[in-house]
């Protein structure tokens, strides 16, 4: 079961890239759970879109007289001129007319965002210094490391979107994984050179999950989270539990 991590997003924004320099004819904002700011969005009717960017999770559509953000909660999908980069997500969203909670209408083709949850919102970009760097930046460690709590579990630390911005559940246990660390090991028991393996085994894995088409396509796959299943590394079977309000697989045997 998954649900849009970083990966996820930043398919969604080289799909919305599509719209790059197409002018607005109009908005969908009906739904006032999803969409937050209506009636400013409607004032951006006739912008044109000039950049599609993203930090983490949250993707920004950028106008040439204002910005928009988009989350996508646990199971939001973009779909551009009636294609989305993703087929399917965990609760079952489809591109079905009914699931559509906001929609930008182009003098040629369209946007949307569907989701049968409505987690997703969308409303005008606020500042995201709160944010930690984008998983994917160059050098991450050395931005990380001053933001860095002195304690708490090492994937509670990885989904602390304030540390890091992008990380997910299964990309953290994924990562965790790789790295051969317990995911409840507390931050303050880690040397400095095994938490550098965590970030050297996140500037490999997202390009790697990335090319292979998403966040459940690790080596401890989408497949593999279930009670019984074996580690992919040595055949093990897998811990299942609760850590910082995720449930979590990790295997007993090389995970330490």
């Amino acid at each position: 079961m998954w649900v849009p991590e970083i990966l996820e997003v930043e398919m969604y924004r080289r799909a919305a890239e599509l719209v790059i320099g197409r002018r607005v004819r109009s908005f969908q904002t009906n739904d006032a759970i999803v969409v937050k700011d209506g009636l400013q969005i409607q004032s951006l009717v006739g912008s044109r879109v000039d950049v599609v960017s993203r930090l983490g999770k949250l993707m920004t559509i950028h106008f040439d007289d204002g910005s928009i953000d988009l989350h996508f909660g646990m199971a939001g999908r973009v779909i551009v001129d009636g294609r989305s980069p993703i087929d399917e997500l965990v609760y079952g969203a489809s591109s079905n007319d009914r699931w559509i909670r906001f929609q930008i209408d182009f003098e040629d083709g369209f946007l949307a965002i569907t989701d049968p949850r409505r987690f997703s919102r969308v409303g005008m970009s606020r500042t995201t210094s709160g944010l930690g760097p984008d998983a994917f930046s160059h050098g991450l460690f050395d931005q990380v490391q001053p933001r860095l709590p002195s304690k708490g579990s090492i994937k509670g630390v990885l989904l602390n979107q304030n540390v890091v911005a992008g990380l997910g559940n299964m990309l953290v246990d994924e990562i965790l994984s790789r790295s051969a660390i317990d995911p409840r090991r507390d931050i303050s028991t880690l040397t400095g050179p095994r938490i550098r393996t965590i970030f050297k085994a996140i500037d490999e894995v997202l390009p790697e999950l990335l090319e292979r088409g998403g966040s459940h396509m690790g080596d401890l796959a989408a497949e593999l989270r279930v009670p019984g299943s074996r580690c992919p590394y040595d055949g093990r079977e897998l811990s299942r539990g609760t850590i910082a309000g995720r449930t979590t697989y990790w295997c007993p045997r090389h995970q330490k």
